[in-house]
């Protein structure tokens, strides 16, 4: 049995500690709290940002709902770290980021939330209805553009994936799903099929004071991937200066959505 000083010591210990955790845990709650109003009213966007930031790294499922909202933010910076942050908090939101992907207009942001859609679809089952006739994965894009590694592929698998999700009886492929997953998945709806795109971009052509992009789309039977043909989507805008980024970048995303709208129609009939 201990003596009297000791027992007091341990009890003091005891005191101690849980005094220390229970700092803690309001700490936690009250930084919570914290990010959620500045993520809410700062009038500052980078303190929004940051906010939005550190609530994706919060662990807390509290953080959902206030990401969801940020995705409604006026600065476009703002929105694309709140969809982010969904991806990297990986505990819900994929229907806010859905609906958010349908009327979003910035390709920074749907690249952001293409990302965070990939991630959270990874743990879950795609959702397939009795409605859904084509089940599609996109490959990564070959880029003849010389733009920075990665970006433009962002940006056209973002307006392909959005145009996927708009499209009735479309279903896009999780990112990271291998091929026996696929066919698992495929093998439990055998009326749906399984197509693989593989888009391709040129370099920009600004001749004649016009800009012109064309992306080549690779069509193989998924996750076979056997070739099927393939399709390409030639857009113009006229008027337009050598170099013009944002210019491309809207026209890229325009002949990305027109590539699915194509696909929808090759599909039909096949």
């Amino acid at each position: 049995m201990l003596k009297r000083p000791a027992q007091a010591l341990l009890c003091v210990l005891a005191f101690a500690v849980a005094t220390l955790v229970a700092r803690g845990s309001h700490a936690q709650t009250t930084t919570l709290e914290r990010l959620i109003e500045n993520l809410a009213r700062s009038e500052d966007f980078r303190v929004r940002t940051q906010a939005a930031l550190a609530l994706g790294a919060s662990k807390n499922q509290r953080a959902v709902q206030p990401l969801c909202d940020g995705l409604a933010d006026a600065n476009t910076t703002v929105r694309a770290a709140a969809a982010a942050a969904l991806g990297r908090l990986s505990l819900g939101g994929r229907e806010c980021l859905e609906q958010r992907m349908a009327s979003e207009t910035s390709d920074v942001v749907k690249a952001a939330i293409a990302r965070s859609l990939e991630l959270l679809m990874g743990g879950a089952e795609p959702l397939f209805v009795d409605t859904t006739k084509f089940y599609i994965s996109i490959g990564k894009a070959t880029d003849k553009t010389g733009r920075t590694p990665g970006e433009v592929e962002a940006l056209l698998r973002a307006a392909m994936l959005g145009k996927i999700s708009q499209t009735e009886g479309f279903l896009a492929a999780p990112a990271s799903e291998t091929p026996p997953e696929a066919k698992r998945r495929l093998a439990k709806h055998p009326t749906v099929k399984g197509y693989f795109l593989s888009p391709g971009v040129s370099p920009p052509d600004y001749s004649g004071g016009n800009l012109k992009v064309r992306i080549e789309v690779a069509m193989l039977s998924y996750p076979e991937k056997n070739l099927l043909g393939s399709f390409s989507v030639n857009l113009t805008e006229p008027g337009v200066s050598p170099g013009s980024l944002e210019n491309e970048n809207e026209l890229l995303r325009m002949a990305a959505e027109r590539a699915i709208d194509k696909f929808a129609v090759i599909a039909a009939n096949q």
